[in-house]
């Protein structure tokens, strides 16, 4: 699904216009990539939580060349869905 979908299917539901469910989409993006940016954990009720973790530095290797190259340490997010989420799906 697409977000022009989820747009259309938000406005459906709630009776807004997608004008203003695309500008509600985009400020909730924009909340959560802040959120991650300062580590800070969100949580959503019935969906799950999102979290920004610490990637130690490794090794791994090139698949072409069969060389052991060192990976950087980096950060990657995390999402660990509800209870209820996981029953659903």
């Amino acid at each position: 699904m697409k977000k022009r979908d989820i747009i259309k299917k938000v406005a459906d539901v709630s009776g807004l216009t997608k004008g203003d469910v695309n500008k509600a989409i985009k400020a909730l993006v924009k909340v959560i990539q802040t959120s991650l940016q300062s580590e800070e954990v969100i949580s959503l009720s019935g969906l799950g939580s999102f979290r920004a973790k610490s990637r130690k530095k490794r090794l791994g290797r090139n698949p072409k060349t069969g060389e052991i190259i060192p990976i950087p340490p980096g950060k990657k997010v995390s999402f660990k869905p509800t209870t209820t989420l996981r029953k659903i799906i």
